[in-house]
């Protein structure tokens, strides 16, 4: 390999221990034009998951969170947990399948939470729902460090389960947070940022190779 190009800080660090190489970060893109908040925005209702269902995302902690709270969840993605996942959910909880991308951001633009209770290497759904102006319940690991702001665009929890999801997200449901930083703090990964970045990037291997 003549250069290594990571998607976060995240992944550069395990390039580092793992291979013994530098790397360039390059964040993944979102399309900011797409996802956006509605022209009109109407009142916002219940959490959301945008997920494979697989068992590293562990989409469980969010249906026991949910129902400890009494919250209806909708579940937005295929996989095969999902017969498991039915079984453990309450009448609390959609499963809404693949919706269309147009379906997909009127998810995040209703939803009062969006939550991502599994570690990703970057995960681009938080910035998805950020830049609909939508705050994000992550666990705080991985790559939501790098993307979600705490107190601002949304909230951190330590460790994986459904308990801490759970407190975080009722400590989310009494913050207060502005939609246009959630935006703006998306805008900051736009499709314009990453082709910058990743010339950028590019550029920077092929004088490292005498190119």
């Amino acid at each position: 390999v003549d250069a290594f190009v990571a998607n976060s800080e995240n992944v550069r660090e395990r390039i580092a221990r793992l291979y013994c190489r530098t790397a360039r970060v390059v964040p993944a893109p979102v399309d900011t034009g797409f996802y956006a908040p509605a022209p009109s925005p109407g009142p916002r209702k219940g959490l959301l998951v945008v997920s494979a269902l697989v068992p590293y995302k562990r989409v469980e902690d969010a249906i026991e969170a949910s129902g400890r709270l009494g919250l209806p969840l909708t579940i937005a993605g295929t996989g095969p947990e999902e017969p498991r996942l039915r079984a453990l959910a309450g009448p609390n909880v959609l499963f809404a399948g693949s919706p269309s991308d147009e379906e997909l951001r009127e998810l995040y633009r209703s939803a009062e939470l969006v939550l991502m209770p599994g570690e990703e290497d970057f995960g681009i759904v938080p910035l998805e729902a950020q830049a609909c102006g939508t705050p994000v319940v992550a666990l705080g690991k991985g790559g939501a460090l790098e993307t979600v702001v705490e107190g601002a665009t949304g909230r951190f929890y330590g460790e994986a389960g459904a308990a801490p999801l759970a407190e975080a997200i009722e400590a989310a449901r009494t913050a207060r947070f502005d939609p246009a930083a959630a935006v703006a703090n998306a805008r900051r990964f736009a499709e314009a940022a990453f082709r910058e970045r990743f010339l950028e990037a590019a550029r920077g291997a092929l004088l490292e190779a005498g190119r």
